[in-house]
């Protein structure tokens, strides 16, 4: 499809050729029609362009990622040619801490920590360079719950995992998560870290997923 531009040279040009086609100025209309195509060879690429400009910025970044999600086929084409989002492609991390408890996990979410006898998985928990505390202010002293929440926001189109009182070595804390969850190093989206630094968003509801893991390491 032409531009209004180009439309517009080429009406004119029939009307040109008419008339001058009347009065036997042949060489007239050669010149006409050859400056007429060098207009329209300058016109084409610049409407390409344009509309390949146009078609790149009419997505955002989070259409983008719905596209992905919503449509498997252009998962297929993006990997054909090579085109995938490094947060898609990008694979997670290795373990490093392996988990060496094995914890049980009751229905309402709470789990039992190492009694003082288990000396040799409270030495490892004590070992590791982060660490996080369990709720507190219970009756009758009993032991808490690990500060793991899901969060439901926007009408409930958005669900996040919050995991809080986290303390120590961030990243390392972060590279484990990543490692456990499955998210590659370069997805910067599916974790963050809130303005206080002691508390994580996960994208998803993860919650068993995490505490699952840190009752593993003896939380």
């Amino acid at each position: 499809m032409l531009p209004s531009s180009a439309k517009f040279i080429t009406q004119k040009l029939t009307r040109a050729t008419t008339t001058l086609g009347n009065n036997n100025n042949t060489v007239t209309v050669t010149a006409a029609a050859a400056t007429t195509n060098t207009l329209l060879q300058q016109q084409r690429p610049n409407f390409v362009i344009h509309n390949i400009l146009s078609i790149r910025s009419k997505h955002s970044k989070t259409q983008i990622k719905r596209i992905f999600q919503n449509n498997p086929a252009a998962i297929r084409v993006a990997t054909r040619n090579q085109t995938l989002p490094k947060a898609i492609t990008s694979p997670p991390p290795p373990l490093t801490f392996q988990p060496f408890f094995q914890p049980n996990i009751l229905p309402n979410g709470w789990s039992a920590p190492p009694t003082p006898e288990q000396q040799d998985v409270i030495q490892k928990r004590n070992e590791l360079p982060f660490s996080i505390q369990r709720t507190g202010n219970k009756p009758n002293n009993s032991i808490g719950f690990l500060p793991v929440y899901s969060s439901v926001r926007i009408g409930g189109t958005k669900r996040t995992t919050i995991i809080k009182k986290v303390s120590g070595d961030k990243e390392m804390f972060l590279n484990e998560l990543r490692a456990v969850l499955g998210i590659g190093v370069h997805d910067l989206d599916s974790i963050r870290v809130r303005a206080s630094g002691s508390t994580i968003e996960v994208k998803g509801n993860r919650v068993r997923d995490v505490k699952m893991w840190l009752a593993g390491l003896g939380f």
